[in-house]
């Protein structure tokens, strides 16, 4: 009985592979930030990667599209000017439109220095096709089983004293840069409380869902959060190490992430604010990328976003696996990724047209000649073919030819 119940078992495990498939989806996405109002590399970005194989079906950019500056919230920030706000809507608006060029989908979240007037708006407004999405506060739909959740803003970075304590990094004359820091448009304390109807959304998404964590200040506790250099915008000449490294992630995003329902949802958080800290780390189990500054760094990232989706036969979908299979951080001038130039070893345009003249007058040179060979009486002389493999008739030997040379004279003379 129990052989029979195992093979009984064997058997209908064996039908339920062969009915259901399992088909393999990727998605590629370009990660961008910080871009300050430079038009310019973003069309050294849109250049770099049109010459690439590869197609990116989403953008994510991680806020500051431009720079104005504000003084530091307390609690929530209080309007500025219309006209001044007008202003830097605008210019924001400029860059977003310029992203939106890169990829057929585009998402954004404002960041610090971005006006308030981005942060206003409706999280549940809809948006034209073909737009560029403002994801601040926004749980949206991009796939099936596929999220994305923004959040905007950035909250004061800290840096720790000698004695363990916790400060504002703008405290110290240490590193005169610091002082530029601010938290914009609230507070940690405000940030956390308005975050909560959008951590409720995002934490309640189906579980075989995946969620991509779209915000300006990254998680504390991921390297891509913490600047070890003197000049928070370079890379490659940061200058002095730090005694006491600046961190500038946000404490209520770094609890949101460790959170158990987040770790099983959160396939990928994507964020900037911290330029000279680009790079790809982990919290727990959600990969964390920052992918720079594309004005101040000169970098962005891409990644490959793959599904694993099991059909049943009808096709329903039995369930859906996420996982990241690519990332990478690079130089918008790196040319490593671009495709092969398949125009090598072709004929360029003018030899081209100059070949086809030529071929063109050889042709009507020679259908003149046959005209004339035929208007004369004289068709031209056309070879039998011989059948391939057959054997040449060997030549007529010398004696054979003045044999018959001498005999035909006889025969004319009546000899």
């Amino acid at each position: 009985p129990m052989r029979s119940a195992a093979a009984i078992l064997a058997a209908l495990a064996s039908s339920t592979v062969a009915k259901n498939s399992t088909k393999r989806y990727e998605y590629n996405i370009v990660m961008v930030g910080d871009i300050h109002d430079d038009l310019a590399a973003v069309e050294r970005l849109r250049r770099r990667l049109r010459k690439q194989s590869r197609a990116y079906q989403m953008l994510l950019c991680t806020g500051d599209l431009t720079s104005m500056r504000h003084s530091d919230a307390a609690g929530a920030a209080k309007p500025s000017s219309v006209t001044e706000t007008n202003a830097y809507v605008r210019r924001a608006g400029k860059v977003a439109a310029a992203l939106n060029d890169l990829a057929p989908l585009v998402y954004f979240v404002p960041g610090a220095l971005d006006p308030l007037g981005l942060y206003d708006a409706d999280p549940k407004r809809k948006f034209p096709p073909g737009y560029p999405r403002n994801a601040h506060g926004v749980v949206e739909a991009v796939t099936e089983g596929l999220w994305v959740a923004g959040w905007g803003g950035s909250t004061a970075p800290f840096e720790f004293t000698k004695s363990g304590t916790r400060r504002r990094a703008n405290e110290t004359a240490e590193h005169g840069w610091d002082g530029a820091w601010s938290q914009y448009p609230y507070d940690e304390r405000e940030a956390a409380r308005r975050q909560l109807p959008w951590r409720k959304r995002l934490l309640n998404l189906p579980a075989a869902d995946a969620a991509i964590l779209l915000t300006h200040a990254g998680p504390d506790g991921s390297g891509t959060t913490v600047v070890t250099g003197r000049d928070a915008d370079s890379i490659e000449r940061p200058g002095e190490v730090r005694a006491r490294p600046l961190h500038a992630g946000s404490p209520a995003l770094g609890e949101l992430l460790a959170q158990k329902k987040a770790q099983a949802r959160v396939v990928l958080h994507v964020h900037g604010r911290a330029h000279a800290a680009a790079g790809v780390a982990r919290v727990g189990a959600a990969l964390v990328v920052n992918p720079g500054s594309l004005r101040y760094t000169n970098t962005y990232a891409s990644a490959t976003l793959a599904e694993l989706r099991t059909f049943e036969e009808d096709g329903t979908v039995l369930h859906s696996e996420w996982r990241v299979s690519r990332v990478a951080i690079a130089d918008v001038a790196d040319a490593s990724a671009d495709a092969p130039d398949d125009t090598e070893g072709l004929v360029s345009p003018p030899k081209l047209f100059l070949l086809v003249l030529a071929f063109s007058i050889a042709v009507v040179v020679g259908a003149g000649l046959y005209a004339r060979a035929r208007h004369e009486g004289r068709q031209p002389r056309v070879c039998a073919s011989r059948p391939l493999g057959e054997p040449r008739s060997p030549p007529p030997s010398p004696m054979a030819i003045r044999t018959k040379s001498r005999s035909s004279t006889d025969s004319e003379s009546g000899l």
